[in-house]
């Protein structure tokens, strides 16, 4: 039966100030598609997804290609596929010509702790028409030009690879393996002989330069896969991602490890959306994914929380929900002061953080992110935490390999700017950290559900009792503070790899 016309609707939205139009740009776009019977799928229903519903929303298959060849026909370019939506590509010209609408370029807001993917986005703006063409109708969903995403860190080709020791500086911080697995509980689980072997786990980053001295002496089964639009697999220009798996490599040395590149160092606008390399991750059959970026769904101007998810993330939050009801543990950031998403979803692993001082002490992060989801009612930010620094010095916490000359080799942490080298954590940190316990979970008892894991390490993490979370995540009330118990500022607390395996 066919799907009645819709009426020319209008997008709504408040944006940052724009910045200047430039010729060629090419977009990225998620595109959803109708249920079967041409009811609204993904983005339009009225109704809330989650892992029990979401894929009553899969399109039937044919209507997919039916859709996706009218699109190709017109001069889109499919770059990945996902259970529920589909990543394209296509120019300005064609986007507002196919959809009936006007772009203009908006530049997107500082950010104090965090990296962003690209300063500027073409979208519609408040009022722009949006009328798609009658072919479409029928066949597409919704299309919704995709975001740069936020590294969630603390502040090009490189030459020959650093020394894989790392050099000295005069204040507390943490080192990979040792330190980190120290702390966690991790050695006594690697002594037992658990060190992730056989379990495939995919990380979403900015790149992977695993050419690095410090990955290669240590012989770390390690493939870095190019997301659609990133180039050059074996460079890394942010540093973000080789410095993050660091964390979760030392946690499960022996998975088997696949670095789904985001960035494109030529040409930022041209790297891959947050999505593609969701879909990306997915076609590698992975156990566990991690995501240390996302986004901040926080109007700063006001500091009020947003209530409902942007049209624009709905796609990505239904391949989670798919991925999860499917049996991956998806593993986002917190963020540093963000009101994060994904990391909000109900169905991921919240990844918050806690500071171990020189003395032992223990303390809720002050740099990490803690809140109440306003669009996920009920839903408590973070689960429980990995390691990140405090405020006070940056987040410089931890040692971390990254490419010589790096945005993240460049830090101000008393390093050198070209020695490969960086003192960096932020809940980018925690991440990894987190995924790499599940991994050690799940080859002890490959059997283990996404909500099994989420309620072992829950159980097993340490009580943290001292200092609070990082206000600017929480509105206008402060940071929530940690206390006996599961409390606001850590969740669970710190994770214990060692106590989860046992109960296991």
């Amino acid at each position: 039966m066919a799907t009645p016309k819709r009426a020319p609707r209008r997008r709504t939205r408040t944006e940052p100030p724009a910045a200047a139009d430039r010729p060629g740009d090419i977009l990225r776009i998620a595109v959803t598609f109708p249920r079967p019977g041409g009811q609204d799928g993904v983005v339009r229903s009225p109704a809330r997804l989650g892992v029990a519903t979401v894929m009553d929303y899969q399109p039937e298959e044919s209507d997919r290609e039916r859709a996706l060849e009218h699109l190709e026909r017109l001069g889109f370019r499919v770059t990945q596929r996902g259970r529920l939506s589909v990543s394209v590509r296509g120019t300005r010209e064609l986007f507002e010509r196919t959809f009936g609408t006007r772009l203009a370029r908006i530049r997107l807001p500082e950010e104090p702790n965090a990296i962003p993917q690209a300063r500027s986005v073409l979208y519609p703006p408040e009022g722009a028409p949006w009328s798609p063409e009658p072919a479409l109708e029928s066949l597409v969903d919704d299309a919704y030009i995709q975001w740069p995403h936020l590294y969630f860190n603390n502040r090009f080709a490189p030459p020959p690879s650093p020394s894989p020791i790392p050099p000295r500086v005069g204040y507390h911080h943490l080192r990979v393996p040792g330190d980190v697995t120290l702390l966690l509980g991790v050695d006594r689980v690697h002594r037992a002989g658990t060190t992730g072997k056989g379990v495939r786990v995919a990380m979403i980053d900015s790149g992977f330069a695993h050419g690095h001295a410090y990955f290669a002496e240590r012989g770390y089964n390690t493939a870095t896969v190019l997301a659609p639009g990133a180039n050059q697999p074996d460079l890394d220009g942010n540093g973000h991602g080789t410095g993050e798996s660091a964390n979760l490599l030392a946690i499960a040395p022996d998975v088997t490890f696949f670095g789904i590149k985001l960035d494109n160092e030529s040409n930022a606008e041209l790297g891959a959306s947050v999505l593609e390399g969701f879909q990306t991750a997915l076609r590698h059959d992975p156990r566990v994914i991690s995501v240390s970026l996302g986004y901040d769904l926080c109007d700063r101007r006001t500091n009020q929380h947003l209530t409902s998810l942007p049209n624009g993330l709905k796609a990505l939050e239904a391949e989670i929900q798919a991925a999860v009801a499917s049996g991956v543990t998806v593993v986002f950031s917190a963020g540093n002061g963000h009101v994060s998403f994904p990391g909000m979803m109900r169905e991921v692993v919240s990844a918050g953080g806690v500071f171990v001082a020189e003395d032992g002490r223990m303390l809720a992060s002050d740099y990490a992110s803690a809140f109440d989801s306003r669009i996920y009612p009920g839903r408590h930010v973070p689960d429980f935490c990995g390691l990140v620094g405090e405020q006070a010095n940056g987040a410089a916490y931890i040692m971390l390999p990254v490419p010589r000359g790096s945005e993240l080799d460049r830090l101000a942490d008393d390093t050198a700017g070209d020695d490969g080298w960086g003192v960096f954590s932020g809940t980018s940190a925690a991440a990894p950290q987190l995924a790499g316990v599940c991994a050690l979970l799940l080859e002890k008892n490959p059997g283990l559900s996404p909500a099994d894991l989420r309620n072992v390490v829950a159980a097993a993490s340490r009580d943290v009792v001292l200092g609070a979370a990082n206000p600017a995540s929480n509105a206008n009330a402060g940071g929530m503070p940690a206390d006996v118990g599961a409390d606001g500022a850590t969740g669970a607390g710190l994770v214990d790899a060692f106590a989860a395996w046992r109960l296991i």
